[in-house]
């Protein structure tokens, strides 16, 4: 692990300090807030009520040529004051906190989400108008607290840099906004436009602001070092590169990383994965989720245009036709090295625009892939008409990949709006379609109706740059949920949200997968419990992805399942809470083969500690067995399995000062599978006892990470990262459940240790 004392001390001189003429300290006493817009007047909006609060907010608001601040005063006694620390990101219902919700241009398409706790943890996030709450973004903004007798203080900055935004003609700045206020001790949130992210209508309940405007250039320098060793391995590497990002002032940024570090200071969740479908990780390097929201066209977990996770992935490699084909081998990496990516994004009245380019570099055996994409999207009045390409060159294969999409957003109403994507791929000469129709209807305050339609043909190519669940789809699912929240002082009942969705699934030749009917009840107490009741129905059907599209075998038949779960959440006591959760799934017999029918059952027990405002240890277990589960094997052979899979977690948080954090987070699983039974399918999909030879397996897995983070400034930051991980697989090896756990940990495939500098300056 080698870093130069000159280029560390030059990292560490570039520490940001902040410079404005307001001291962001939680105490309100400048003059200026004596001017600020005032607002007294909030609503519950968690549970949905409406209800005037009764807890005494004042928020404040101005601006002046540094950006725009935001205070807050909360009056409530000492004793309900809840000041625990979190996680950036992390929004629990340990602390009190204030939130400013704020669309910058006014034009309903985006808004950034900052809250802080009033233990000074912060989060933030974006809601798009088209796509989902993303959490992954870390904005350049700061804010403090400090309580007081009988009140506590919040008190935000937001620079003008914070994101792109579109420049106004004249020196006002019209927003829509809102400021909320959470309660630890009722576990109630109240808004001042009565209205919160989670709600359908979000954007068109925002309240409107005009505020001062001020044009504002602005470089700023984000250099790195890093460097890391693998004990397993012996493998050291060093790197040091630099993200620069520079806002015109006048609706334009550019943001370029050279060498970007492009390595990871938190670890995934472990996910054991035999299905056709490809596990989706959400991005969490910082360059991806810096004003990456213009590019974001995606539908939940079913299709992201744009997947980021892609670029820097494991390098192709031809290893058959090289000379040197032990060397080849040798020389496998599961990751590729970044030479630069380049995003220009421009607004100018109603359109905004945008250019991303990123290049992997070339390794050993093999060549770097190009990843291009142009944005553009244009607000038509209440409508939003936009267009995307993306295409990316893999030299090594000699594949090009090109992707065209026109997505469509419709405010038809306060109630009603509509959303559509039409998107054709071109892959190797092949040509394919998608579409997805989408709507959203809210009868009533308490109420609200979706309904959506896909379409996938089998040639649209979606995976070289993006993410798709699955091609060859046809998707319609319709559902809707009520709130009930009236009820007499004497019940234990605060809230009750029920609903139902129907979703029929086929691929595009009309084989009808089983049709979903998923019903949930939940129940919210007036202690803060909460108590979750969920109904599920899978209808017989024809599965046409376990076969991974065989053309003389495309489906399996499988037989109709019913479902129960039922989760609780527990108050939080003085210092502790668990939750549980418990699911069991029946399915019918198969009659072609020695079958009892598909059984799931489900268990989880979990629990968390918070001795101080400082520290939080979190523990779980979850058991999940299953009977006659099938995994496939090859063409229209499949085996059906006993299993048992236990996983255990246990992560640590614990703070000092506001600077100083340790994070740890470990995870351990055991899969067990026994009973092995040889299973094939003829064209028809019927299920027979097969001759194949099956056997029984076992894996394990371990991950265990833990991080030491320093803040000194912010999104300055030192990161000392110890992690150590494996996974075994054996066939027919009866080991326990506590082996498999043991194991991995003992003998891990690699033991990493790093060190990071990300400044700011």
């Amino acid at each position: 692990m080698k870093i130069t004392l000159a280029s560390l001390s030059l990292l560490l001189a570039s520490t940001l300090i902040w410079s404005n003429s307001i001291v962001i300290d939680g105490s309100l006493d400048e003059p200026e807030w004596n001017n600020a817009f005032e607002i007294t007047d909030f609503y519950e909006t968690s549970p949905f009520t409406l209800k005037k609060n009764e807890l005494l907010t004042t928020a404040l608001i101005f601006s002046n040529k540094d950006g725009i601040y935001v205070g807050f005063k909360n009056f409530q006694s000492n004793d309900s004051m809840f000041s625990r620390k979190t996680l950036r990101d992390q929004i629990n219902s340990l602390s009190d906190k204030n939130s400013i919700n704020i669309d910058f241009d006014g034009d309903g398409n985006k808004a950034f989400i900052l809250a802080i706790n009033l233990g000074d943890s912060l989060f933030d996030a974006i809601k798009t108008q088209a796509g989902d709450f993303k959490t992954d973004w870390d904005g350049n903004w700061i804010a403090k607290t400090q309580k007081f007798d009988g009140y506590w203080i919040s008190e935000f900055f937001i620079p003008w840099d914070v994101t792109l935004m579109r420049q106004p003609d004249s020196d006002i700045r019209k927003i829509n906004y809102t400021a909320l206020r959470y309660s630890a001790e009722n576990q109630s949130w109240v808004s001042s436009a009565g209205t919160m992210a989670s709600r359908n209508d979000y954007f068109q309940e925002l309240d409107s602001l005009e505020i001062q405007n001020y044009t504002k250039s602005k470089l700023t320098f984000f250099p790195y070092i890093s460097s890391n060793k693998n004990s397993v391995t012996n493998q050291e590497r060093s790197d040091i590169g630099a993200e620069i990002f520079y806002s015109t002032g006048k609706g334009r940024q550019i943001n370029l990383a050279i060498n970007p570090d492009f390595g990871q200071a938190e670890s995934d969740d472990v996910v054991i994965n035999f299905s056709a479908q490809e596990t989706f990780y959400s991005e969490k390097r910082a360059f991806f989720n810096e004003n990456q929201s213009l590019f974001n066209i995606s539908n939940y977990d079913r299709y992201s245009v744009i997947n980021t996770r892609r670029i820097g992935a494991a390098p192709s490699y031809n290893c058959s036709e090289e000379s040197n084909e032990d060397g080849c081998e040798a020389a496998k990496k599961n990751y590729s090295d970044i030479d630069f990516a380049l995003r220009l994004t421009q607004k100018s009245n109603n359109n905004e625009f945008g250019v991303f380019v990123a290049s992997e570099a070339d390794e050993a055996f093999s060549a770097g892939r190009d990843y291009y994409a142009l944005r553009s999207r244009t607000k038509l009045g209440n409508k939003t008409l936009g267009f995307m390409v993306t295409n990316v060159e893999n030299e090594m294969t000699g594949e090009s990949s090109t992707v065209n999409v026109i997505d469509y957003v419709n405010i038809r109403s306060k109630k009603l709006i509509t959303y559509s994507d039409l998107l054709a791929s071109e892959k190797n000469g092949k040509n394919g379609l998608g579409y997805r129709a989408q709507f959203t209807y809210l009868p009533n305050k308490l109420s609200n109706i979706s309904g959506s339609l896909l379409y996938f043909e089998d040639d649209f190519e979606l995976n070289d740059f993006g993410y798709l669940q699955r091609r060859d789809w046809i998707h319609a699912g319709i559902g809707g949920n009520k709130k009930i929240n009236e009820f007499d002082n004497s019940s234990i009942l605060k809230q009750i949200d029920y609903g139902i969705d129907l979703n029929y699934d086929a691929d595009t030749t009309g084989n009808s997968n089983p049709i979903g009917i998923d019903q949930k009840n939940s129940f919210s107490f007036k202690d803060n419990s909460k108590f979750q009741l969920d109904f599920n129905f899978r209808s017989s059907g024809k599965n046409t992805t376990i076969t991974r599209k065989n053309e003389a075998y495309p489906f399996i038949k499988s037989k109709r399942r019913i479902g129960i779960t039922a989760d609780f959440e527990a108050k939080n006591y003085s210092f502790w809470t668990y939750d549980w959760r418990v699911s069991f799934f029946k399915g019918e017999k198969d009659n072609q083969w020695d079958s009892n029918g598909y059984g799931r059952k489900f268990y989880k027990i979990a629990g968390s500690i918070f001795p101080n405002d400082n520290l939080r240890i979190n523990a779980q277990y979850r058991i999940r067995k299953e009977n006659e589960w099938l995994i496939w094997q090859d063409n229209n052979n499949l085996a059906s399995y006993d299993s048992r899979q236990d996983t255990l977690s246990f992560d640590l948080n614990w703070f000092r000062n506001n600077k100083h954090e340790i994070r740890l987070k470990s995870q351990f699983v055991a899969l067990k599978a026994k009973n092995p039974i040889s299973i094939f399918s003829d064209a028809n999909g019927y299920l027979y006892k097969g001759n194949n030879v099956v056997n029984e397996f076992n894996t394990g897995v371990a991950s265990f990470q833990i991080r030491y983070k320093y803040e000194l400034a912010p999104l300055s930051y030192l990161f000392l990262v110890y992690s150590k991980g494996g996974r075994i697989y054996d066939e027919e090896d009866d080991r326990s459940q506590s082996e498999l756990f043991k194991e991995p940990w003992e003998n891990p495939s690699d033991e990493l240790f790093s060190i990071k500098f990300r400044l700011k300056y």
